[in-house]
């Protein structure tokens, strides 16, 4: 009985899931109304496709430091974090492990360098290290950024599109772009990083706000375009709009504009412009990173918003141009 109970809830769940109405359903609706009041074809929005993401490979290092090396350690802090990576050789590390090993190897040699214990070989040794280390440290946060699957994922297409209000998630994701922002900033100075702040971050990325504002920007974007495309067909001075006529028709076309455009898409299009150039302001230490060693940035925020707002733009313009010679104002 309480396996049929639990089954029934998954399905109630699942249906609800599957009949949630997202936002580009709604633009859907206004172009399907406009076609009806207007007796013009839907052009439908062209299909999305995931953009390929270049990644950044795991930097290899040229020193190793030996089990003896690490026994003549006993008096650094440096040397339980040694023995645990040498441990993890041959296993499935995580980039993020890797990561922090860095920041952690390189905020705590040089305080086993300079100990009076250490021997000079060994204090060579780890010299070597911490240069080579100090190195490779922004391309260990250019392999997590682009290899993680957290982060891998962040600029991939998903079902799920960011509902007009959004949740808490917002907040969170913010939070956590920003730590990850604040590891960028302090690249070159890792003795800032509080690198145990990375593994949280990357839950709640995993959670992929990220994905759905992109998947979200890009539908609108091809909804704004593919809408703007279907109006361009109604013929206006010799129809809808011609001289003499009542504009009946017009008035019906245009509350279709004012009830589905100036009512819910132009505002849901606000907010994610809005969401989308905080997420820019934080992701920017980011993305300066990626810049500096040529890599693309994997989310290409800027490059989406103003795509949107391009389309956007235009479908406004094509509105203007109707109530201009049409000669009527929207409702």
């Amino acid at each position: 009985m309480k396996l049929a109970k639990h089954i029934l809830s998954l399905i109630i769940i699942l249906l609800v899931t599957a009949c949630s109405k997202q936002p580009s359903d709604t633009f859907a609706d206004y172009q399907s109304r406009l076609a009806s009041a207007s007796d013009i074809e839907v052009v439908k929005p062209q299909p999305l496709h995931n953009i390929d993401i270049q990644t950044v490979s795991q930097p290899q290092s040229e020193l190793s430091i030996s089990i003896l090396d690490i026994a003549q350690t006993g008096h650094c802090k440096i040397t339980n974090l040694i023995a645990a990576q040498n441990n993890q050789l041959g296993k499935v590390s995580y980039p993020s492990e890797r990561l922090k090993y860095t920041i952690e190897f390189l905020q705590h040699a040089p305080d086993c360098i300079t100990h009076p214990k250490t021997k000079k070989e060994l204090s060579q040794i780890l010299t070597q290290a911490l240069a080579e280390k100090r190195t490779q440290l922004p391309l260990f946060f250019l392999h997590m950024m682009t290899n993680e699957k957290e982060l891998a994922s962040l600029g991939l297409l998903t079902t799920s599109e960011i509902p007009p209000e959004p949740t808490a998630l917002m907040g969170d994701t913010l939070a956590a772009v920003n730590i990850l922002a604040d590891v960028a900033v302090n690249i070159n100075d890792p003795d800032q990083i509080a690198a145990t702040t990375i593994t949280p971050a990357l839950k709640t990325l995993s959670h992929r706000f990220i994905s759905s504002l992109l998947t979200s920007l890009r539908k609108q974007t091809q909804f704004n375009t593919a809408a703007t495309l279907q109006m361009k067909n109604l013929k206006l001075e010799e129809g809808v709009c011609r001289k003499g006529s009542n504009r009946k028709q017009a008035h019906i076309i245009s509350n279709v504009f004012s009830k589905y455009y100036l009512n819910d898409i132009q505002p849901y299009q606000a907010m994610l412009t809005s969401i989308t150039q905080q997420l820019i302001r934080d992701w920017q230490p980011i993305q300066i990173v990626f810049e500096k060693h040529g890599i693309s940035d994997p989310l290409m925020l800027q490059s989406h918003l103003d795509e949107l707002k391009a389309s956007a733009k235009a479908h406004v313009i094509w509105w203007q141009n109707f109530y201009k010679l049409c000669e009527i104002t929207p409702s």
